[in-house]
């Protein structure tokens, strides 16, 4: 898990971030963000909503400082397009963590790519903790060091590598792609607490 240091707190996600995870019944999402005028960055953002979070959010609350949370990643190809997983976590309490996981498709450009091209170079990495509306519930910061840097630019260049041979057979298809990858692991929207397997096939998804 990663150190954190935790950021000054808004009191809410930006709109645009709002609007697309209503949009998309997202609960979770990692996307580009300018944060107070700075460059742009990739951050992420949950919504603890439902009873199955309560726990959390009373949790989160109650911290008096930055959180244990960590992400793991894998790279799952399809017929029709590479997937890339993000699977972060946030070990608000001890023994039982949050766990979600976000689907990206790189090879057909925009916000997908954006966000891991970012995620390769970007000096932090900014975590967003919400409620049912979007309000602020806690936010904080650790730094990305050369090592993740290189892990995310290897997962974005592998995916662009298998989606070129994908394209050179007329195949490739972003949402087909995320569709066979849903109905080969029976993964359902939303957020699922419990206990996860390592990284390789998703246990759960949520939707970005």
């Amino acid at each position: 898990m990663w150190p954190s240091a935790v950021t000054a707190e808004p009191s809410r996600f930006p709109k645009p971030v709002r609007d697309a995870m209503q949009a998309s019944g997202a609960a979770a999402t990692c996307v580009a963000v300018q944060l107070d005028g700075e460059d742009w960055e990739a951050a992420l953002f949950f919504q603890l909503a439902g009873a199955e979070c309560k726990a959390d959010r009373r949790a989160i609350k109650q911290s008096r400082g930055p959180l244990p949370v960590g992400m793991e990643s894998d790279l799952l190809e399809t017929d029709n397009g590479a997937v890339v997983v993000l699977r972060p976590e946030l070990h608000a309490r001890p023994g039982d963590p949050f766990v979600c996981e976000i689907l990206l498709t790189p090879g057909d450009g925009g916000t997908h790519f954006e966000a891991l091209k970012l995620l390769s170079r970007q000096p932090r990495l900014c975590w967003f903790f919400g409620d049912q509306s979007h309000w602020m519930l806690h936010s904080q910061q650790h730094p990305l060091e050369a090592a993740q840097h290189q892990e995310f630019d290897a997962l974005l260049r592998d995916a662009l590598k298998h989606d070129t041979m994908v394209r050179m057979s007329k195949r490739y298809d972003a949402r087909a792609a995320l569709g066979e990858i849903v109905k080969r692991y029976e993964l359902r929207a939303g957020t699922r607490r419990g206990e996860y397997p390592p990284a390789g096939p998703p246990a759960s998804r949520t939707p970005h």
